[in-house]
């Protein structure tokens, strides 16, 4: 019963915190970020993916969606398998503005 509550308060904790974020996000350091980090690779230059069956689009998602995923890629809480795998690696390179940045670049936030 407390693990149900401690998790719930932290995902609830990290929801604000992840909002508060991409409400403040830059969309230029954004693209920046996306660039330097090779993340048009797979996702294609602005989030529409090269391939959408092997790399999700992400111009479509919602932007606290984005920077939940990058953080349970950085924390581990989320492992990429296949091609994915090197997300786990790339999150761990970038901050918390990082995410929320390139989060608003690919949703045109």
């Amino acid at each position: 019963m407390l693990r149900n509550i401690f998790f719930a308060l932290i995902s609830a904790t990290a929801l604000t915190l992840t909002s508060t974020s991409v409400l403040a996000a830059d969309a230029g350091a954004g693209k920046d970020a996306y660039v330097k980090n090779g993340c048009a690779a797979c996702h294609g230059s602005e989030g529409q993916s090269v391939n959408p069956k092997m790399f999700p689009v992400l111009k479509d998602k919602d932007a606290s969606f984005i920077v939940e995923q990058l953080q349970a890629f950085k924390s581990g809480a989320r492992v990429g398998k296949g091609a994915g795998v090197i997300m786990n690696t790339k999150a761990k390179a970038l901050s918390d503005d990082d995410m929320a940045n390139i989060a608003a670049f690919v949703t045109g936030g």
